[in-house]
């Protein structure tokens, strides 16, 4: 009889040596840190590997992109300067010794490159006469994010950091070309500038009210 144990403790024992490590019931998930619905290149991406039902145990983790294995055994995956081939589907699995979890349902990250913006003018007419009020918009097209703007321009007139330009009252002095470009708030990365709009302001119409007057 004593053997008899004996020997299944040996088979138990090869067993576990042979056919690797056990799993165990506690569940992996990944979750996206700063889950926002539209990821660019450029930002820092933080996945973190949530072990529910694991207790206070030290885990260890592993990652997987795809299908490839990544080298990291920390609880968060970390990513600094987001680019496009960072997108895939994540995920991850706790290890405790000889113990594991089965892998997590995976997560899909897509890292996008900004959309170029466009400056629209309003009122768009073919001719903008002094005096008048113009509006000066920085469009970025596809993109639901919170940009910071910045302008350029060839003529006198300081563009500020908004998304709208606003002139209540042109004159010549704000004649010239126009364009912006937009820097997401919430990563260090930007969209580039715009095609130029050329905005013309006359005194035409001033000296022709002067001339028709007798």
């Amino acid at each position: 009889m004593g053997q008899t144990v004996l020997c299944v403790l040996v088979l138990s024992l090869t067993s576990t040596l042979f056919y690797g490590n056990a799993q165990v019931s506690s569940k992996a998930t990944v979750i996206l840190q700063h889950n926002w619905p539209q990821i660019f290149t450029g930002e820092t991406i933080t996945l973190r590997c949530e072990i529910q039902g694991g207790g206070r145990t030290q885990w260890t983790y592993e990652w997987k992109q795809d299908e490839l294995n990544k080298p990291s055994t920390s609880r968060e995956y970390r990513i600094n300067g987001a680019t496009e081939s960072d997108s895939g589907e994540y995920r991850c699995r706790g290890r405790r010794g000889y113990n594991l979890t089965e892998w997590s349902d995976t997560i899909r990250l897509t890292v996008s490159v900004p959309s170029g913006p466009t400056v629209t003018l309003h009122p768009n007419w073919p001719e903008v006469y002094s005096g008048e009020m113009i509006t000066l918009r920085c469009e970025i097209h596809g993109v639901d994010a919170e940009w910071e703007y910045e302008w350029s321009s060839t003529s006198s007139f300081k563009p500020s950091n908004q998304r709208e330009l606003r002139i209540s009252s042109a004159s010549p002095l704000n004649s010239g070309d126009y364009m912006c470009k937009g820097r997401n708030k919430s990563a260090e990365n930007s969209t580039e500038w715009s095609a130029s709009v050329k905005l013309t302001v006359s005194d035409s119409k001033l000296q022709l009210n002067s001339f028709s007057v007798k």
